[in-house]
């Protein structure tokens, strides 16, 4: 028997051992009781598109919340996510539309890995500092937590948390390796959920072109607003984070990758970073994103180039 194949029997034997969170299991996420079912999906039936969900199709999604005293897990019942990223690459993001077993309400549940680097809000952090400036056309928020290890784990702290470790072997910090070869550059991810209690259209479902300038008005007005009362800038202006209200506003959504700017500080751009939607992004981004740093003109540009966009790509008469 050849050494290589004993290393694959010897971890395959060790594997065997392994807890189902060892293995790399998301134990947060779990089936759905006869009970518990039966009222989501009459709720969840009543939303455009999951008219024909079934109680093959739902699962429960724990949420914590990191401002509860006691780092409660909430329950969230949903299909399947409504929305998810096809890109290799990012934060592997998806969206859910999900039943609050707490509250028999409708909600949104965005699921993503988040960048933990020094000076990174984290999302849910950012909608309390947007909402407590009074910023207009926003999501109301409802909690967001880091993703524990398993149900058991709720008192999370990032160690406990669900996180990538391949920023750990690049840079030789376990075990004392520092076998990869070049200036190799990867961030560091956190497993994170977001719930808020507003739910939209998509952009490109607009009404009339008249809308659809109302609408891009309302996100810039909530842009503005961050940006003037609290030095936040979104830094991802895209159709897709720009949604259409009940009531047929808009409101900007996703400040997952938004940073406090400091004005008339000079700031440096980051090394292999590039902030942005690829059809969104300012001509000067896209050109060198470490000439400078993300500024609030690419912000204003992109909302120039989602306008253009969904001009051009609705396509249907009468619009």
């Amino acid at each position: 028997m050849g050494r290589r194949t004993k290393t694959l029997f010897e971890f395959i034997w060790r594997f065997n051992f392994l807890s189902d969170v060892d293995r790399g299991f998301d134990t947060t996420v779990t089936s759905v009781p006869d009970d518990e079912a039966e009222a989501a999906i009459s709720k969840l039936k009543m939303y455009e598109g999951l008219e024909k969900v079934r109680k093959a199709d739902l699962h429960k999604l724990l949420v914590c919340d990191d401002h509860a005293t006691n780092r409660e897990l909430r329950s969230y019942i949903t299909p399947g996510a409504v929305w998810h990223t096809e890109s290799l690459f990012g934060r592997s993001t998806f969206g859910y539309i999900a039943y609050d077993v707490a509250n028999a309400n409708l909600v949104y549940v965005k699921d993503f890995w988040r960048t933990n680097l020094p000076g990174t809000q984290k999302e849910g952090d950012v909608y309390r500092e947007l909402h407590a400036a009074q910023v207009p056309h926003i999501a109301k928020f409802g909690l967001a937590g880091d993703v524990p290890l398993s149900p058991e784990h709720s008192d999370v702290a990032l160690f406990s948390a669900q996180r990538t470790r391949t920023h750990d072997y690049l840079q030789g910090s376990v075990g004392g390796h520092n076998w990869c070869p070049g200036r190799p550059s990867v961030d560091s991810f956190v497993h994170y959920r977001l719930v808020l209690e507003t739910l939209g259209k998509p952009l490109n479902t607009f009404n009339s072109t008249r809308q659809l300038c109302e609408v891009i008005r309302d996100a810039i007005l909530a842009h503005s607003a961050a940006y003037e009362r609290t030095e936040i800038l979104h830094r991802d202006v895209s159709a897709g984070n720009i949604l259409i209200g009940e009531d047929g506003s808009g409101f900007l959504i996703d400040w997952d990758l938004s940073k406090r700017i400091s004005k008339g500080v000079e700031e440096k751009a980051r090394p292999h970073s590039r902030t942005g939607t690829w059809q969104f992004i300012s001509i000067w981004r896209l050109l060198d994103p470490s000439f400078r740093p993300h500024a609030l003109s690419d912000d204003l540009e992109s909302f120039f180039w989602v306008l253009l966009y969904e001009i051009e790509s609705a396509g249907v008469p009468g619009r």
